[in-house]
């Protein structure tokens, strides 16, 4: 039985779908040993690129033998100049920009030094309350201690004047 070439593409196209599928299922594992294998090649070799590229490539092959006149080795090299043109616009429209992308919403306690926010349980003058520290990213519930030692009542504007241990010193703020 002589294999065609449409067979192979076929079977690259169905074994980059099954790669994805795969990927969908058991995405974190799947993705940590590709990333494993990938990492000492490089960024510009990456599963999404390598397995996008041979599905664009393997389907690009099967549509050109099917509906083309074309001999084997102009499909192929039509297939392969398709390929990398689809390769080259995922990794520039793609890969690059969710490289550069924020990956966390998270922040440190410490960058709330110097913000506004309310207090939602009373702060005495030598203990601790909370406040509430909103911004366009989140609200933050944090443990608070007067910074000047004089009580502070729920509901009042506070600034963040220190960070100590994972404890926010606050002033009262007044506004002008």
């Amino acid at each position: 039985m002589l294999i065609e070439a449409v067979d192979i593409y076929w079977w690259l196209l169905w074994g980059s779908l099954g790669i994805a599928l795969i990927s969908l299922f058991l995405g974190n594992i799947f993705d940590g040993i590709l990333d494993s294998l990938f990492d000492s090649i490089g960024d510009l070799f990456n599963p999404l690129l390598v397995f996008g590229t041979l599905a664009v490539v393997a389907g690009s092959g099967v549509l050109w033998s099917k509906y083309s006149e074309l001999s084997e080795i102009y499909v192929l090299l039509i297939s392969l100049l398709i390929g990398l043109g689809a390769y080259l616009l995922i990794y520039y429209f793609l890969v690059i920009p969710m490289s550069n992308a924020e990956s966390s919403t998270s922040i440190s306690v410490h960058d709330l030094k110097g913000k506004v926010g309310e207090v939602i349980t009373t702060i005495p003058a030598t203990g601790m309350g909370e406040v509430l520290i909103q911004s366009p990213s989140g609200s933050w519930n944090e443990i608070a201690a007067s910074f000047d030692k004089e009580e502070i009542k729920q509901g009042k504007k506070v600034l963040v004047v220190e960070i100590k241990e994972q404890i926010l010193y606050v002033s009262e703020f007044n506004e002008f």
